[in-house]
């Protein structure tokens, strides 16, 4: 990452982005437990070095230096105590560090958290994680869609973490934006059903992967080829054949129950699963757990038609904005050009785990609401997302069942 001094930028950001504020007794589960923490270097040296008799004696057992850590950022590791809290949160789940050194002395973790910053060619992008449950609620219920505006403002570049793009060649990260900012628009054609949008953009990205070579490429010639796959998309289409992956899509119940089993073996340990998301887990696998194999799969589309697609046919757009939101915040990264389709597959993955859950509690509840909704979208964004591990197996899952391929993968995610 470049080193600027702190400056006033151009940043591109959710409207939503400026509503946002910490509010700890609003707050349905604390971002100081269930993570893997990392600290930069220079917040280590405050700690280790502090005089304060509190903060010494925490130090002791909870720091540790970052045996891979790649640069300062990642420099050392706080280490969570038994019950996989921050051990510098004391019995009132107060921060010692916030009470005894004051808030400047927080980690970049701690004052970037939920925030997602990333740096584009001197341009700064944000916006928030869904894992936070005040940021999911205003992210998601949000009924006329996520708008974005550029605005001026000033950032403290060495407060914050900023991720910035591993693309060195500008051009290739303004063909990236290209595709990215198709993609949204593709998220947001509401006269389509989510699901047939999500499989237009597979189409889309599809044609993108064939005609473009990435190792050698052309500005001009590249950014021609994406508004030529962009006038191929037919929305008419997908309005009229989505039943043409009934036939295909028997297993779907099949393919996601394993997928999901498969973050207990390949996955982070238990340990770091939100609580809420344990709770979602729980209610999910008491309504899927007493009907008999065999019948599992009528069982789930069955009670995907009486419990949740009522609610969703009314509050699609809460899907549509997690969607959204996911592949802003994720998008330079996630369509990097060697990797265009892999990010579609997690993409189908992470979307067909959402509705998968969503049905298990409909299941169990007998309906679905706003509040279900938020608790298992934030809950599973914390679970899911942050473990890499687990979603490199599950796509090497799917190149085994010959699921890679658009019309395949797409079994996971029609309705």
């Amino acid at each position: 990452m470049r080193i600027i001094q702190d400056n006033t930028f151009k940043i591109l950001q959710p409207r939503y982005y400026s509503k946002f504020q910490c509010d700890p007794i609003k707050c349905y589960e604390t971002c100081c437990e269930r993570w893997k923490i990392i600290i930069d270097k220079s917040t280590y040296q405050k700690y280790i070095q502090s005089e304060n008799a509190t903060i010494k004696e925490i130090v002791k057992t909870g720091l540790s230096i970052n045996e891979t850590s790649v640069n300062d950022d990642d420099f050392a590791i706080i280490h969570l105590n038994n019950e996989m809290g921050c051990p510098f949160l004391n019995q009132n789940n107060l921060c010692e560090i916030f009470i005894h050194m004051g808030e400047s002395s927080l980690s970049k973790t701690c004052k970037s958290y939920p925030r997602a910053v990333i740096l584009v060619n001197d341009v700064i992008e944000r916006g928030l994680e869904m894992s936070c449950s005040i940021a999911a609620e205003l992210i998601l219920l949000n009924e006329s869609g996520i708008e974005f505006e550029l605005v001026m403002d000033a950032v403290k570049l060495n407060d914050i973490y900023i991720v910035s793009p591993t693309i060195e060649d500008s051009r290739q990260i303004e063909i990236i934006k290209e595709i990215r900012t198709t993609v949204i628009n593709l998220l947001q054609t509401r006269t389509v059903e989510l699901s047939g949008r999500v499989a237009i953009v597979g189409s889309f990205l599809n044609q993108i992967v064939g005609s473009i070579d990435f190792s050698n490429i052309h500005h001009e010639e590249a950014l021609s080829k994406i508004k030529e796959a962009k006038s191929l998309i037919n929305l008419r289409e997908f309005k009229t054949t989505k039943n043409d992956h009934q036939l295909q899509d028997i297993r779907q119940f099949d393919y996601l129950n394993t997928i999901l089993s498969m973050k207990f073996k390949e996955g982070d340990s238990i340990s770091f699963f939100s609580k809420r998301y344990i709770e979602c887990l729980m209610q999910v696998l008491d309504a899927f757990g007493r009907i008999k194999n065999k019948e599992l799969e009528k069982h789930y589309k069955r009670n995907f038609e009486k419990y949740l697609k009522p609610y969703l046919d009314k509050k699609s757009y809460i899907l549509e904005n997690f969607l959204v939101n996911y592949v802003f915040i994720y998008g330079v990264e996630l369509f990097k050009s060697n990797d265009i389709w892999t990010s579609y597959l997690k993409i189908c993955v992470i979307y067909g785990l959402i509705k998968f859950n969503l049905v298990g509690l409909a299941t169990y509840h007998k309906g679905m609401n706003d509040d279900l909704a938020l608790k298992l979208i934030q809950s599973l964004s914390k679970t899911i997302i942050t473990d890499k591990s687990y979603l490199e197996s599950v796509i090497k899952y799917l190149e085994r069942e010959k699921l890679v391929e658009l019309t395949k993968v797409t079994t996971l995610i029609t309705d």
